[in-house]
């Protein structure tokens, strides 16, 4: 009985051990190759390593669309927590795209997106002609003969930075292609992170098993759009606060002004000027424009008034502009560094500068 019981006992062992090796082995094989969504050891959540964004190429890649994460792979991809994933497409959209092929109307999507129309968000060009000119109503962001992007309203880019966070990966879809690309050029112009962000083509090619219909039929054959079943984000501009171009505002600001400021916490740009210097003449011009544009408020500071303050540490020679922030001093500019040298000559390189520490 004993010899019988020791036998199993040993067979058991046996068993655990071999149950024990098969275990590991599929574990690490499942590490080795990776799921797209998994869990670690600890139940925490793995997700697998993203293609780098890389363009498709011919018309496709024109368009800006991945070459890796598309149409014919996105499924693989959805529901990371890492990301955010968003159709940009309008419900009813005024231009024709039936003439190539396409549909106005928002006819489904795929399971995960989320759907904001990039018409709202920004300046559409580059339509088809047969398509017309499409959507020309209040956008977030004014497309600049330049190529940068404007500003509307002082919540613009709030709710661009709400929508698509930097810190998540970005999947992008419209129609054809032709909105995602503008979307991730947008982005990428603003500061967003291009390596982040992936094209994945048009709904109108999607052939995977994640569709939600939206164009449906009646038993007696009339088509409705079942728009109740997307998850759709409306951007209310009468909400918003318009950016106007007013007339400059450019307060002169004395000792004891000052003073105040730093007693009561404020924030403030204040300009540091200097009658008869070439460049504060020049800097004073792209002050008055910038805040005609941003409806923005400076203060003047004469430079005999500053350097008998202890603003003269920070400011050690003239013309200059400083960040006050909560009454310290944040930032300023200083005449007499190779590294803001540039900034006086152009009003692009100062609006930059600006933005850094303060809200345009």
């Amino acid at each position: 009985m004993a010899e019988n019981e020791m036998t199993d006992k040993k067979a058991w062992g046996i068993i655990s051990t071999v149950a024990a090796v098969v275990a590991v082995i599929i574990a690490g094989t499942m590490f080795f190759f990776g799921l797209t969504v998994g869990q670690n050891g600890l139940g925490r959540e793995v997700l697998a390593e993203l293609p780098k964004p890389e363009l498709s190429e011919g018309q496709r890649g024109e368009l800006g669309i991945d070459k890796n994460i598309n149409e014919s792979t996105i499924d693989k991809y959805l529901g990371r927590s890492d990301s955010v994933y968003w159709d940009l497409r309008m419900l009813e959209d005024p231009g024709n795209y039936e003439s190539i092929g396409g549909d106005r109307y928002l006819s489904g999507f795929i399971k995960g997106f989320q759907v904001v129309p990039y018409p709202y968000i920004a300046t559409v060009t580059g339509l088809p002609e047969s398509v017309g000119a499409g959507y020309t109503g209040p956008t977030l962001f004014s497309l600049q003969s330049d190529g940068t992007y404007k500003a509307n309203y002082q919540e613009s880019m709030r709710a661009l930075e709400d929508l698509f966070p930097k810190d998540k990966y970005i999947f992008l879809m419209c129609g054809g292609g032709g909105y995602s690309g503008m979307m991730k050029k947008l982005l990428v112009s603003l500061g967003w992170d291009e390596n982040k962000i992936y094209d994945t083509g048009g709904y109108w090619f999607y052939e995977g098993e994640n569709k939600v219909q939206v164009k449906e039929t009646t038993a007696d054959g009339k088509t409705y759009y079942a728009f109740w079943k997307v998850p759709y984000h409306e951007i209310n501009f009468k909400t918003l606060t318009p950016k106007t171009v007013g007339k400059a505002e450019v307060e002169d600001l004395s000792l004891s002004g000052y003073e105040q400021l730093i007693a009561d916490k404020k924030s403030a740009l204040i300009f540091v000027d200097q009658t008869g210097c070439v460049t504060a003449e020049r800097m004073r011009g792209f002050i008055d424009e910038i805040s005609a544009e941003n409806n923005t408020k400076f203060y003047r500071m004469m430079w005999a008034d500053a350097k008998e303050i202890a603003l003269k540490d920070d400011v050690p020679y003239y013309p200059s502009l400083v960040i006050l922030k909560e009454g310290k001093v944040a930032a300023a500019l200083k005449a007499n560094s190779d590294a803001d040298g540039p900034i006086y000559n152009d009003k692009k390189l100062l609006e930059e500068w600006i933005s850094k520490y303060a809200i345009l």
